[in-house]
């Protein structure tokens, strides 16, 4: 029998397709890198695994990253959805909470998104649930047969059932999904507290309704790849990286597609955690830039923040999601004019195909890649990660269009170029802000962890924008992310909305809801097949003071919590976030939520130099703020652990190049990561 000792993780991102294969019994790590297939994603997954030139038969494990969820939500390529809701409130979807989710105050122009179920096609059912989960009106009577029957001549291909106060009492939900699935056939069917059991009637129903519609292109998608794999000899188990951190089964994920946001992302912030562990760094941002997009992430104490009301474009998505911030700023990004004459960049990307102007693919317009390409940050005379032969003539061309469209005042093509980078940076700056200063956090207390593949290249000058003194760059940077789908523990995540005021609460009461929740993860773990001793459960209490609309996440164990205790951990909370705590007001807690892991073995990672020599490859001219520098170009692979390095300096490896300036000191640590240190002396 072949022994299996290959494990391949495979992030799909907008422009390219990441592939890391570790070698279990030796801990080698294999790598590539392809350009991404739009609409055929899988196919970008296969051709990695072709270059790879390993043998099938001996792959073990097999975890995926993948932004279908997330674009077909955004190109609006989701099943044609119904809805089946309680009488009166067939309009929740429309109505919200009556303010833009998207677009600013002061758009003129602002035009409100369309709800993703048409008007018609949301159906009332004469049921109701009181606010204290009594059953007022039983839904086990309704005729759905003429419901099903609207639905089947309209078309629809998937079906979301969200009734009110369904949280406190989920009986007639359950007793509409057994008939409306009876009738259904091949049509997927969800209950709002199937997916998301919480108050929050708006968010509730419009999770229920995103999970629905994106159900049958996840479906698709997973059984395509499948087959795909299966086809090449594959029969590894396929698991899907999900949006909580964790990974999950193909058949979870097909019941939970709205679980799959930022699928890849995610991943990177996994891989974070274990390099700053390898790094002996605790706090850290992620800033994850690739072709199209920048992912920053906050991770304090080791652990990445989870955020439980998110939204994704205009709709709110209440389900357990690493708090990502995303941006439309990545190497593909195009420098273009608007229409009051101005320079902007992005969102719009060039992508794989046909590619920033440099790529030699057809593309025309320039991008933030070449202008790294005209400030002598890319090679021209070697190849890329991929097989990339990039043009600097072409990147020239682009530039001098871009000029010549911009008119008198702006400047040489060099400057041009320096000057989208100022803007992308500014923009990223702005991105990591969001995650650290807007929730209670200061960046310069935090290492700047660069990675992704055009992560390196900017992590610096958003460093310097912020005035963050620490840079850690990882080894294989553009596949971290694909490193983190590797070390993922299969994840559940469980809520339960009790609670109310602390005083009028007894604590022995939730211990034992808690306790039931333990059992119940546990009972799930084991039928995924992980013994109790790789079972690791995680309390958390959502508080509030009375009467606000939001609620802090505080860690708790059940098992020795004392309201006292939870009570000036908010406070703590609260203040640390907001900069002050109301002691005088009650504290009510609102939900319990545990997150339990299926412990999977941590392969051990070491990262050596070459034994050959020198690590300098060669020295050219590279722009740096306001003129040209002299600048060695290093081979990342023949930087060994303990050397010390001064920037300025462009070193090269696989999947990545790293733009350090002048006034910083590159330190390789014994776990391969680069610890760059700003320097204040100069």
């Amino acid at each position: 029998m072949t022994e299996q000792k290959y494990i391949v993780g495979i992030d799909v991102g907008g422009t390219f397709t990441d592939l890391l294969c570790l070698n279990s019994e030796s801990q080698e790590l294999l790598s590539e890198k392809v350009p991404s297939i739009p609409g055929r994603q899988w196919e970008g997954v296969l051709g990695a695994l072709e270059k790879l030139g390993i043998d099938y038969s001996e792959i073990r494990a097999f975890v995926h990253g993948t932004t279908i969820a997330t674009n077909a939500l955004l190109e609006r390529k989701g099943a044609k959805t119904g809805l089946v809701t309680t009488d009166g409130f067939r309009d929740t979807l429309e109505i919200g909470r009556t303010r833009r989710l998207i677009g600013g105050l002061f758009d003129i122009k602002f035009v409100r998104p369309k709800p993703l179920v048409s008007r018609d096609l949301r159906v009332e059912i004469d049921e109701r649930v009181a606010a204290d989960g009594e059953i007022l009106k039983t839904a086990a009577e309704v005729d759905f047969s003429l419901i099903m029957e609207k639905f089947r001549e309209s078309g629809v291909e998937s079906i979301a059932i969200a009734f009110i106060n369904a949280y406190r009492n989920d009986e007639n939900e359950a007793a509409a999904l057994e008939k409306l699935q009876a009738m259904a056939g091949d049509i997927p069917v969800c209950t709002s507290t199937g997916v998301v059991p919480e108050k929050g009637e708006f968010e509730r129903f419009s999770t229920c309704v995103l999970n629905a519609y994106l159900t049958p292109v996840i479906r698709t998608y997973l059984d395509t790849l499948a087959g795909e794999l299966e086809g090449q000899g594959i029969s590894a188990p396929v698991n899907v990286m999900g949006s909580n951190g964790g990974v999950m089964t193909l058949d979870q994920a097909a019941q939970f597609a709205a679980g799959t946001f930022l699928s890849g992302p995610v991943g990177g912030a996994g891989g974070a955690v274990r390099i700053c562990e390898m790094a002996g760094v605790d706090d850290c941002i992620t800033f994850d830039m690739g072709g199209t997009s920048t992912d920053v992430a906050l991770i304090h104490q080791l652990m990445p923040r989870i955020s439980h009301t998110n939204q994704i474009d205009a709709y709110p998505l209440q389900v357990p999601q690493l708090d990502i911030h995303t941006i439309g700023a990545g190497g593909g990004s195009i420098a273009w004019v608007q229409p009051d004459g101005t320079l902007e960049v992005g969102p719009q990307s060039a992508g794989a195909m046909p590619g920033p102007a440099c790529y030699q693919r057809g593309g025309t317009e320039p991008t933030i890649s070449d202008a790294n390409l005209m400030l002598g940050r890319l090679p021209t005379d070697r190849t890329l990660s991929g097989g990339l032969e990039l043009s600097k003539e072409l990147s020239e061309k682009a530039f001098e269009d871009l000029a010549d469209r911009l008119g008198e005042g702006a400047g040489t093509p060099i400057q041009l170029a320096d000057g989208v980078l100022r803007i992308a940076v500014s923009k990223m700056a702005g991105a990591v802000r969001e995650v650290s200063v807007h929730r209670g956090f200061d960046p310069r207390d935090f290492a700047l962890l660069g990675f992704g593949g055009a992560g390196p290249m900017h992590v610096f000058l958003v460093a310097e924008e912020l005035s963050i003194p620490q840079v850690i760059v990882p080894r294989f940077p553009g596949h971290l992310s694909a490193l983190g789908q590797l070390l993922a523990d299969l994840r559940h995540d469980f809520v339960i909305a009790w609670g109310g005021p602390l005083d009028t609460l007894d604590i022995a009461e939730f211990g034992t809801r808690a306790a039931e929740m333990r059992r119940d993860a546990a009972a799930l773990l084991s039928e995924d097949g992980f013994a109790e001793g790789r079972h690791e459960h995680t309390f958390t209490v959502d508080m509030r003071y009375v009467g606000q609309s939001f609620t802090l996440s505080i860690p708790c164990d059940p098992d020795k919590a004392s309201w006292d205790d939870l009570r000036e951990a908010f406070h703590n909370r609260h203040e640390q976030t907001f900069g002050r705590a109301d002691r005088h007001s009650d504290v009510e807690l609102v939900n319990i939520r545990l997150f339990s892991l299926g412990l999977i073995d941590k392969p051990e990672l070491s990262f050596s130099a070459d034994d050959a020599g020198d690590p300098v490859i060669e020295c050219r001219q590279v722009w740096f703020g306001d003129d040209w520098a002299d600048c060695p170009i290093m081979d990342r692979t023949k930087m060994g652990a303990g050397e010390v390095f001064q920037g300025p300096m462009i070193i090269e490896e696989a999947g990545g190049t790293s733009v350090v300036p002048p006034g910083w000191t590159v330190t390789v640590h014994a776990s391969g990561s680069l610890d760059c240190r700003r320097r204040y002396d100069d």
